[in-house]
Formats: structure tokens, C-alpha cells, sequence
């Protein structure tokens, strides 16, 4: 089969490349997948360039994946070959850049009718993420105010989607050139990160001028007082970068519940509910996407073979959304 490998971590991103590798035997519990369509996710490019240091050389990338169960490994019985699939892999696994992709049974989401393949594989790695954070961590509720930092890429765009299906307030930083595409996500106010009067712009937007009940950083900041400042006393800090810097925050000033976001340390720290949750949000959002509400944002398809090309311009920020990749 044709997949995209990478035979060693690199900076440059020279190791990624096309190449034929065997077809995979399912073990017990996983079913074989015959994939239509993948996206790429920034874990991607950071597996390949060493930022995430899991790569095994010559490894197949890839952890978002839709297609076609083609066989059933030993004791898997709530599946058939031929039902239509999506899951987040385990990028310490061979991923799902290729023509056949093994997963756990019990990851798996069912595909609506409705639905197709393109758009169901734009949503596990950044939707899951987005709804992890706002409904699982933070339980955002109608009426409060969410924040949403970088909210022209693909986790910002699904968790202000999600916001305002949630009933929350959504305040969204991200570029000016990016704040229209934002606002028809359903932002209902765009500001920059490096505006000088952020803060008071932000708290004049919620109840009392305390802050937002809620904001999804996903981009590191480094000192944790630039997002902290932001939030009421007692609101949710969510963190998909690693956490910030929290050695200059002044103890009981803050009182924030911080929140480390982060789906793929389910499968490391090998936590089954947490993985079987993947598939009921999948499943929730997969809903939302069937029904017209949730946006499913794919900006640009690519064939397997720009695989490479379609990270490294994912990695220079060239591109908005979601890239999907058309696969057999």
C-alpha cells in the first residue's frame, strides 16, 4: 500500500516522503480500515520535526482518519466490514497517511448517512479537542463568556462554533486580516492578541467587568498572567500548548482552575475511558455536522502524495481551517 513515512525526525522536514509499505493485519480488538480521507493536524509536522519526540523512524503519520472497516481483528464484534468510520489514532502508532490504517475498535465513530469522508475527517484531532476543553473540562454553560485564543485555526474555529452552540458569549483573538472568517463562525467580537487595551476591551464585554468565565489558549503565551489577567477570579484556563509559565503568578490572586488539554496522552497513559470518550464526542459532533450546525471548515484537499508539501505549509501558518487529504 502507499503511505507517507517518516524515516527520522528533522527539522527540516526532509524525511517525510511516499513509499510502499505491507498492508496491516488487525490484532485483537482493532479492525482494519480501508481510509478515503485524513487531515493534517499540527501534531502531525511536530511529530516529523522532533517537537513532539515520539516519532519511531520510519513510522506512518497521520492521526485523523475516515474510511471503510475492510476486516475485523479477533473478539470485535459492535462492528462489519464495509460500515463507515472515523477515529483519533495513537501517534505513537502507525498512522493513517496511507491506504489501510489499523485502530481500536472501541475509538471508533460511526459516520452519518449524511456525512461524508472529507468532512468527517476534519473534525477528531481539532473538534475533539475544542469539545474536550469547552464541555468536558471547563462545562461551559449558556450565558457565561468564552474566550478563544488563535481562533482562525482549526481548534479556535470548532470551539467557537461551539461556543455559540453551547448559548455562551464568544470573544475571539485572532488576526485582522482572519477577524471576518471568524465572526461567520459566529465570534461576536474579534480583537489582536497584542492589543494594548485588550484587557479592558475584554472585560467591558462581561458581566460586572470581572472577565471571561472561560479561555482556550492555544498558543503558549509564556507568562500565565497574559491569559489569567483575562478571566474572572475562579475561571477555567484551557491550555493545548504546554502550560504556561506560572512562576510569577502571585498565590490566591487568580483562583483559576487550569486545565492541560491533551487527547493523545490518553493513549500513553493507556486510560480506556478517556479513549471510549473519544468516540462519544466524535460521535456528538459528527451530530452536529450532519445536522448543519457544526462547520466542518476544509480550506484546501490534497492528494496523499502533497502529504509533505500540505505540513510544511501547515507549519509556516500558510493556511486557515482544515487541509483534508483525498485517499483512495
Amino acid at each position: 500500500m502507499r503511505a507517507i513515512v517518516c524515516d527520522n525526525a528533522d527539522t527540516s522536514l526532509a524525511s517525510m516522503h511516499l513509499a510502499e509499505r505491507p498492508v496491516p493485519e488487525p490484532g485483537p480488538g482493532q479492525v482494519r480500515v480501508r481510509l478515503h480521507a485524513a487531515s493534517l493536524n499540527p501534531v502531525d509536522w511536530k511529530l516529523a520535526d522532533g517537537t513532539a519526540p515520539w516519532l519511531t523512524p520510519g513510522q506512518v503519520l497521520g492521526v485523523d482518519g475516515a474510511g471503510v472497516v475492510d476486516q475485523l481483528g479477533p473478539g470485535v464484534q459492535d462492528w462489519q466490514v464495509g460500515d463507515r468510520v472515523v477515529w483519533h489514532a495513537n501517534l505513537r502508532e502507525p498512522g493513517v497517511f496511507a491506504e489501510y490504517s489499523l485502530a481500536p475498535a472501541h475509538v471508533l465513530a460511526r459516520i452519518p448517512a449524511t456525512v461524508d469522508f472529507l468532512s468527517a475527517a476534519a473534525l477528531p484531532c481539532a473538534a475533539l479537542t475544542a469539545y474536550q476543553a469547552l464541555v468536558r473540562k471547563a462545562n461551559l454553560q449558556a450565558g457565561q463568556t468564552l474566550l478563544v485564543q488563535g481562533a482562525s485555526g482549526a481548534v479556535g474555529g470548532f470551539a467557537v462554533q461551539l461556543g455559540k452552540l453551547i448559548g455562551a458569549q464568544v470573544i475571539a483573538l485572532a488576526r485582522q486580516s482572519q477577524a471576518q472568517r471568524v465572526r461567520e463562525l459566529g465570534a461576536d467580537a474579534v480583537f489582536q492578541r497584542d492589543d494594548p487595551a485588550l484587557i479592558a476591551k475584554i472585560k467591558a464585554m462581561t458581566a460586572g467587568g470581572y472577565g471571561v468565565d472561560a479561555m482556550l489558549e492555544v498558543v503558549n503565551p509564556g507568562d500565565a498572567r497574559r491569559s489569567l489577567d483575562l478571566l474572572h477570579y475562579n475561571g477555567h484556563l484551557l491550555c493545548i500548548d504546554p502550560m504556561p509559565n506560572l512562576t510569577q503568578v502571585p498565590p490566591y490572586t487568580y483562583a483559576a482552575s487550569i486545565h492541560e488539554v491533551a487527547l493523545g496522552g490518553a493513549y500513553a497513559a493507556g486510560h480506556r475511558p478517556t479513549q471510549e470518550d473519544f468516540a462519544v464526542m466524535l460521535a456528538a459532533s459528527l451530530e452536529l455536522v450532519a445536522n448543519g450546525k457544526l462547520f466542518p471548515m476544509i480550506e484546501r484537499t490534497i492528494e496523499l502524495a502533497e502529504v509533505p508539501a500540505g505540513l510544511k505549509a501547515l507549519r509556516r501558518g500558510d493556511q486557515p481551517g482544515k487541509t483534508l487529504v483525498t485517499i483512495n
